[in-house]
């Protein structure tokens, strides 16, 4: 199992995967308390994404060490990944 999973809505490509959070630089903007900065999660497979978190970003947990599923597409025209759903894994 390679740990991604891919469906397309519309013209946007939404991309699932599962993991470990093991990296976590995230901040919160003073005036509302809103969290960003980024994630890395480690698949299954041994590979790292690195994901942008933000206010659009729904989450259970952004905690290192917790097993989650990811849901995220790309920002943009770009090559960052952005976070869209961070769920904890049962």
């Amino acid at each position: 199992m390679c740990g991604y999973e891919l469906s397309i809505i519309g013209d946007k490509m939404k991309k699932n995967t599962v993991g470990e959070i093991v990296g976590a630089q995230i901040g919160k903007i003073p005036a509302t308390e809103v969290s960003y900065g980024y994630i890395t999660i480690e698949t299954p497979d041994k590979k790292y994404l690195k994901m942008k978190v933000d206010a659009l970003t729904e989450y259970d947990t952004i905690d290192k060490g917790e097993q989650v599923v990811v849901e995220y597409d790309t920002l943009g025209n770009t090559d960052i990944l952005s976070a869209k759903k961070i769920m904890k894994r049962k």
